[in-house]
């Protein structure tokens, strides 16, 4: 199994995307520098072997992301590859669920 990854250039740094045939697995801010990505994708996704390129999926959300970032889109829906404990994925579910320029407060995602 392969785990694919690759930067993004954006206006506000390199953004690290890594990708399996399932969905994106990582979505790295330009501060972390791709170090955090490769300690995540080995603690979490060890069976899976690293290459620097892309598939269907990290594709997909390159150019989504792209669109997102310089406000040609409101809309990401590229497939995810949620790993986390339930109670994680039940807020990486609920943050999903929030619309475009709004916000919510952890009280409000929590009950």
């Amino acid at each position: 199994m392969i785990c694919y990854w690759d930067k993004l250039p954006s206006k506000i740094g390199l953004i690290h995307l890594a990708a399996t045939d399932e969905g994106l697995v990582y979505c790295g801010s330009p501060r972390e520098r791709g170090m955090d990505m490769y300690a995540w994708i080995s603690r979490y996704l060890s069976e899976y072997t690293v290459e620097e390129g892309s598939n269907a999926i990290l594709n997909e959300a390159k150019s989504q992301l792209s669109a997102y970032l310089s406000g040609e889109s409101k809309v990401l829906d590229v497939p995810l590859h949620i790993i986390g404990t339930e109670f994680r994925k039940k807020v990486w579910e609920a943050l999903g669920t929030i619309p475009f320029g709004e916000t919510r407060t952890y009280g409000q995602i929590a009950t």
